[in-house]
């Protein structure tokens, strides 16, 4: 009795689908010679009798005809052939298409559409414009009126005809000015290297200039600068030779002359910019701008270097006082306008307050969170009351109003203390 088939084996559709005989797996020839004498014992018997096998052996074999084949790929070939024109075509005619609609839009007939022209093209463009309709008849002429001829023999209007259409008799036609076509310049900012190259370029044109000068006789000649170490080069005569002394004499004469100019030049120059320092650093004239400041807490040194150095910088006139260490205190600037802009800036935005710092001294580090500045008042100064920016520690409060009471700056503590 042939094996069952094994459920895993179904539907796997490989080859006819039988099992092996089972005498097949047995280890005795004999027995196999015995019960399949005169058949072949290789052949399964099992699934002879199955209807699809019959069904199949009794259909038989079924062979194309002569050139079927070849007849459905050459009819594949031609509707691939006719596909790929039909593309082509409408290819052709979609790029004729795109050039038609870019000449269009070139001549102004249809919207550009990549600018987003056609958001804002009118409907219906109208024959006349509402403005031109009130000087034209009901043919959309212009009326009589209106004319060159009529308006230089007609210099009066009735009233009612000026009631009717809009008058032309006061409007002036101005010669029209030429405009002018240049473009303003942008400012160019030259690295430090182009700057440097540029004077030397400038310096080498004076001196080249100077010397042409002097070749054509339109300027003296320099006088050489002798010294002890050069004088037997540059004047060779007998005097040198004959009385050196003397000669030695007049050089260091000349060589003095030269030091003591050089010098009085140095010092013309430092006395110059003293004074345009003093002058910048004098005491502020009426109208200057004038900002205060509040905080908490000045014991952190960087905030202090900052406070100083930029009022330093920023030449500001006013003062910083604490009470204490590690009290509150006021700070006060006056000085122009840009430069009290940018240290409201600093003292309101750049400097963080509440940063933790090291101290120094006790090597402790200290917590300034809740710590900050505000801005309490701001105006214009009109007292020269204030000299240049210093920063003091006040014992009390009282030290500190005193001091600002010296400097005319009484409504200062009342804004403070309203705070």
């Amino acid at each position: 009795m042939p094996a069952k088939k094994d459920d895993s084996a179904k539907g796997r559709n490989r080859g006819l689908q039988t099992e092996i005989n089972p005498l097949l797996l047995s280890s005795n020839p004999n027995l196999i010679r015995r019960q399949y004498r005169g058949q072949n014992p290789y052949l399964s018997t099992y699934g002879v009798e199955d209807k699809k096998i019959r069904k199949r052996f009794e259909k038989g074999l079924k062979f194309h005809e002569k050139g079927e084949i070849s007849a459905n790929i050459e009819r594949e070939r031609e509707l691939l052939k006719a596909e790929k024109e039909q593309e082509l075509k409408r290819r052709e005619f979609e790029a004729q298409r795109r050039e038609e609609v870019r000449k269009k839009v070139e001549c102004g007939e249809l919207p550009d559409t990549s600018i987003g022209e056609e958001k804002f093209a009118p409907r219906e463009v109208p024959i006349v414009e509402w403005w031109d309709k009130p000087f034209l008849d009901d043919q959309l002429n212009i009326l009589s009126k209106y004319t060159a001829d009529t308006i230089a023999a007609d210099d009066e209007e009735s009233e009612d005809e000026d009631d009717e259409r809009p008058s032309i008799r006061y409007v002036e036609h101005p010669v029209p000015i030429k405009a002018d076509s240049s473009r303003p310049v942008a400012k160019v900012y030259l690295t430090k290297s182009e700057q440097k190259r540029i004077r030397r370029n400038r310096r080498k044109l004076q001196r080249e200039e100077h010397e042409t000068r002097i070749k054509m006789g339109l300027e003296p000649k320099l006088e050489p600068k002798v010294s002890l170490r050069n004088m037997m080069s540059v004047y060779e005569n007998n005097q040198n030779i004959t009385d050196p002394t003397a000669w030695e004499s007049t050089v260091r004469q000349q060589v003095a002359s030269r030091k003591r100019k050089h010098e009085e030049m140095n010092a013309a120059r430092h006395e110059e910019a003293q004074q345009n320092k003093k002058a910048k650093n004098e005491t502020i004239t009426p109208g200057d701008h004038c900002k205060v400041f509040r905080f908490q807490n000045l014991s952190n040194p960087r905030i202090r270097f900052k406070l100083k150095t930029n009022a330093q910088q920023l030449s500001l006139k006013g003062l910083c006082l604490r009470v204490g260490e590690n009290g509150s205190g006021i700070i006060v600037i006056v000085g122009s306008e840009k430069s009290c802009k940018f240290y409201d800036k600093l003292v309101t935005r750049r400097i963080h307050w509440d940063e933790t710092f090291e101290n120094k001294e006790t090597h402790e580090t200290a917590d300034m969170s809740g710590n900050h500045a505000e801005k309490v008042w701001e105006g214009e100064w009109e007292g020269p009351s204030w000299g240049p920016f210093f920063m003091k520690i006040c014992q009390d409060r009282q030290e500190m109003e005193e001091l600002l009471r010296q400097r005319n700056a009484e409504h200062l503590i009342t804004s403070i203390n309203g705070k």
